[in-house]
């Protein structure tokens, strides 16, 4: 059984900064709205901690003593990092034999899309406070019913077993991440990124009885969202897309281009965007390729006004990378402004709480917006 911690062990003050991490736009009970908002949290979701393609699950008597890894470089605000994902172990049956037949497990798409649910469910519900095994965490509760479900509206099917596994490769993969001394290159500080720290999954009882979950969010993670290193996103055209990169895409948009204005251009990178995304080994055509489905799904969208042609650009004697100037949409920019506004207006709420001048949320919190946030600007 979980324990709920007592709430004389939490700091009133720190509760209630938490809490901002569920004041979203809309109605965010309605799971069918055109307009359905969740939060980003950047530092961990423009990480490349999934492992991309086929390949994310092999047995484990056919590699011996050599685990599957996966080690990627990638770069946030001009600093260089590596992120190092090691793998889950999980059991499943073999059909020949009926016995149980180890394999690991890393993080792929498949987790991926579950994860930006469960954060989904944690931005509409909050934060519960928990204690397991004698620690208490921060984390949310959902069934196995309500993430089947939001996977259906995403036009994704997956049976009970499948997301059972999903999860507990969520929980039972490690993420590590090493930054670069930018003075001595051959030097790396080592910081840990985990984004779960503990999770319950429910496998006893019949029925719904098997349905319930918690999980844990690591002292990072919930760091982060005291912080406010969040970002209201569009959840609902997220899920619109059939291409996890293009999925991506969008993402690392809304988190990363949020002075986006009408008329004015602004270029992407193709080897940094294939590097966040977790894919630079792949060759330049394939990247190309992949770029260019992306864009296309993004101006279907009403994202980007074009697909721009790529713009070639020398890196060294051997090495070529290509830009994309990109033209938001005013239905980007409106979001853009959107979540710029909101971020200030919780950015306020979170100083009157420091300071004492609150010591509860507004009735009406969810459309909280900065008076800095003009809604009839087209500029950010």
């Amino acid at each position: 059984m979980l324990a709920t911690t007592p709430d004389f062990k939490v700091d009133p003050k720190e509760a209630l900064r938490l809490r901002l991490f569920e004041v979203l736009d809309g109605d965010k009970y309605d799971l069918n709205l055109e307009r359905k908002y969740s939060n980003s949290i950047t530092s961990i979701d423009l990480i490349p901690r999934f492992y991309r393609g086929y390949g994310a699950i092999k047995p484990v008597a056919d590699l011996a003593s050599n685990t599957v890894s996966i080690s990627n470089n990638f770069s946030i605000q001009g600093k260089d990092y590596t992120c190092r994902v090691q793998p889950a172990v999980i059991q499943r049956i073999d059909r020949k034999t009926k016995e149980k037949v180890e394999f690991y497990a890393l993080p792929s798409d498949a987790e991926e899309l579950i994860e930006k649910v469960i954060f989904l469910i944690a931005s509409t519900n909050g934060l519960e406070r928990k204690s397991i095994g004698g620690i208490t965490r921060y984390g949310t509760s959902f069934s196995l019913y309500e993430i089947k479900k939001y996977l259906q509206l995403m036009g994704k099917t997956k049976s009970y077993e499948q997301i059972r596994e999903s999860l507990t490769i969520i929980r039972d993969s490690k993420t590590r991440i090493s930054q670069t001394d930018q003075n001595n290159p051959k030097r790396r500080a080592e910081i840990t990124h985990d984004v779960w720290s503990d999770a319950v999954l429910e496998l006893e009882g019949n029925g719904r009885g098997r349905d319930r979950c918690y999980i844990g969010f690591s002292d990072f993670v919930v760091q982060e969202i005291s912080n406010l290193s969040y970002r209201q996103i569009l959840f609902s055209r997220l899920t619109c897309y059939g291409s996890t990169f293009s999925r991506y895409l969008d993402l690392y948009l809304s988190s990363m281009w949020t002075s986006a204005t009408l008329d004015r251009k602004e270029p992407i990178s193709l080897l940094r965007i294939m590097e966040s995304f977790g894919k630079p080994q792949v060759s330049i055509v394939t990247k190309r390729r992949d770029m260019r489905a992306a864009l296309l799904d993004l101006l279907e969208k009403n994202v980007i006004k074009t697909v721009p042609s790529p713009i070639k650009k020398r890196i060294n004697d051997e090495e070529f990378d290509y830009l994309y100037y990109l033209e938001p949409t005013d239905h980007f920019v409106e979001e853009m402004i959107i979540s710029n506004g909101k971020l200030k207006g919780l950015k306020s709420l979170s100083n009157k709480i420091t300071e004492d001048e609150i010591k509860e949320l507004p009735d009406k919190v969810g459309r909280v917006y900065s008076d800095f946030v003009c809604p009839d600007t087209n500029v950010i």
